[in-house]
């Protein structure tokens, strides 16, 4: 675990667990399966990413070339309405392709040292590490199979007789997330960047983010 002058950086489980409280179905998982969520994705985007660094290296765009992903660099702000994304993958039979947004990878590049202090990173690691994460789901479309269908369904709904199961897709992205930062050695989950942008952008406040980060833990611990 890193630390800062004035904190510790939270950890791989606070970081996933902050990553499946934005699951739509978040509200419906058990208190008892909450750690399993975490925990699980974890395991699996890492032992992905060891035994990929040990049989490929890390020159992460070598290997989407090799697999015969396609990587478009797009110079402009990843944004549909309020929503804004850095990088995306299309998968499908004929094509799979990843789309790199490089000024909003640019802007998370100059956010980084708000929550990493004395840690920089350049352009080219900030587009690794999103090449990695759409590597990985890359993965899971060619050869793994999606994360949170290889993990238990839970109750979605409940009317009477009728109840309808789902899976817990924020697992996905957790898995995603463990896989870049083992990958490419990263001192945490790339998800810290977002909080990063937040408190650079104004949407949130450093102490909010450390407020929040306790909470988290304190969940995830009671769980």
């Amino acid at each position: 675990m890193m630390k800062t002058a004035e904190h510790t950086l939270p950890g791989d489980e606070v970081l996933g667990y902050a990553e499946l409280k934005n699951d739509l179905l978040f509200h419906r998982i058990p208190y008892s399966k909450r750690r399993y969520y975490v925990e699980r994705p974890l395991a699996i985007g890492r032992e992905q990413a060891l035994a990929f660094k040990a049989r490929y290296g890390t020159d992460v765009g070598a290997i989407c070339r090799n697999r015969g992903i396609r990587i478009d660099l797009n110079l402009r702000k990843g944004t549909i309405g309020q929503i804004r994304f850095r990088a995306q993958i299309e998968l499908s039979a004929k094509e799979r392709v990843i789309t790199l947004y490089q000024s909003s990878m640019e802007e998370l590049r100059q956010s980084a040292g708000v929550l990493l202090p004395g840690h920089s990173f350049s352009l080219k690691e900030i587009t690794d590490i999103h090449l990695a994460h759409e590597l990985f789901h890359d993965l899971e479309f060619t050869e793994l199979g999606y994360t949170n269908k290889r993990l238990d369904d839970i109750s979605s709904l409940s009317l009477g007789p009728l109840r309808i199961r789902s899976s817990v897709t924020r697992t996905s992205e957790i898995a995603a997330h463990a896989f870049s930062r083992y990958l490419l050695d990263l001192p945490c989950l790339p998800n810290l960047l977002d909080y990063a942008y937040m408190i650079h952008s104004g949407t949130l406040t450093a102490a909010e983010f450390w407020r929040q980060t306790e909470i988290w833990a304190g969940e995830l611990e009671h769980s």
